[in-house]
């Protein structure tokens, strides 16, 4: 049965992103596609075959339970952990996740000697790969610099684990504050000088984000880890004629009621609007548990017939209202498009965020689970093999 709301998701606009960003690299740097949080709310199941056949090197997710998912939908390649996962009380829950590690050949993120010594554990047939990230100024999730050599011995020392990748994340992600980047950078750089008497041959290193991969080419490393971008969406502003990105999502509903209401009644919880003429009032089966948050009542637009018709009222738990007045030929089931894909339009991603005081990310990740998630575009329809 069709959901009341489908998210779609242009695969063929996925995979130009992703050439596009590719296009920028050295030969020989690999693509690390980020899909953790359901592919920023696009569907993971939907983006990460077309990814796949791309030839995305990699996959990076924050859970175990991410990744299990992306092995299930047949993601074959290495899939790298970001979470500290193994950071958990219950020592049962711990062996679960270990187990999962194992099982489905994951790549872990240590970030200490707790970690290291955690993995170090592990009965594994085979060694389990792992990636030291190192904090060089964000102030998360990460090792000290000055801990990073000590942290290489007791990962080549453990016999069942194999250092694989050394990274940190950049904290300005539209590179506003020019001069911590520069830190950030300079901080990995000497941190990678200190302890590459340390590291085996192929340790892919990799800091770059969607900002870096797009405009600083010197934190390319061995990997780039462009999320945002690859989505569709520019870092900042100022980013959008330095790469072609095309956004790939666009969300739809439809017309579930049309009623005529009188000059001076109100229109949903709390009377936060009142009419101020006769008005033609169209229903949308859509509202805050679904990501459309309660702040778009009366602040946004959305796509009816070509025109736009303005969100009034509450958005309430299941259903908005929208005017419908100006808009021809709208009535039940007419198609409303809630999130365009056209970047230039006001109920776009971009669009949204600058209205909503965030940033494109959150926009994205929360779309609700009551959306279906499609691929419209040509790449990506056929599921991978699956995985038991």
């Amino acid at each position: 049965m069709r959901s009341d709301l489908v998210a779609q998701i242009f695969t063929d606009r996925l995979v130009h992103n992703y050439r596009a960003l590719r296009a920028r690299l050295a030969p020989g740097v690999a693509f690390c596609a980020p899909l953790k949080a359901d592919a920023y709310g696009h569907g993971a199941r939907v983006v990460a075959p077309a990814l796949h056949a791309a030839g995305a090197e990699m996959a990076a997710v924050a859970t175990v339970p991410e990744a299990v998912e992306l092995r299930q939908v047949g993601w074959t390649r290495p899939i790298l952990v970001l979470g500290n996962v193994l950071a958990v009380a219950d020592e049962s829950e711990r062996g679960e996740r270990l187990d999962a590690i194992m099982r489905h050949g994951l790549t872990a993120t240590v970030a200490d000697g707790m970690a290291v010594e955690r993995l170090s554990r592990a009965k594994s047939m085979q060694p389990i790969d792992v990636h030291l990230k190192i904090d060089t100024g964000m102030g998360r999730m990460g090792a000290m610099p000055a801990d990073a050599v000590e942290l290489v011995r007791q990962i080549r020392g453990a016999a069942n684990l194999r250092l694989a990748g050394v990274y940190s994340h950049f904290a300005t992600a539209d590179f506003e504050l020019t001069d911590l980047v520069a830190s950030q950078l300079a901080v990995f750089k000497e941190t990678l000088a200190r302890v590459s008497d340390h590291l085996p041959r192929g340790v892919i290193r990799h800091i770059a984000n969607s900002a870096a991969t797009i405009t600083l080419p010197e934190a390319h490393f061995d990997m780039v880890r462009p999320g945002l971008a690859m989505y569709g969406y520019w870092p900042a502003k100022h980013m959008a004629p330095m790469v072609d990105l095309r956004p790939i999502l666009r969300l739809v509903s439809h017309v579930s009621m049309v009623k005529e209401l009188p000059a001076g009644h109100c229109v949903g919880y709390g009377k936060t609007y009142t009419t101020v003429r006769p008005t033609r009032v169209g229903i949308v089966p859509v509202g805050y548990f679904d990501g459309y948050v309660r702040a778009l009542s009366n602040a946004a637009m959305v796509r009816v017939n070509g025109g736009h018709a303005p969100v009034i009222g509450r958005v309430s738990m299941d259903q908005m209202a929208i005017d419908l007045t100006d808009v021809a030929k709208a009535g039940v089931g007419t198609e409303v498009v809630l999130i365009d894909e056209d970047p230039g339009q006001p109920n776009s991603v971009a669009a949204l965020a600058d209205r909503l005081g965030t940033i494109p990310y959150e926009v994205t990740c929360l779309l609700g689970q009551r959306i279906q998630r499609l691929s419209v575009g040509g790449n990506g329809e056929k599921t991978l093999r699956t995985h038991s």
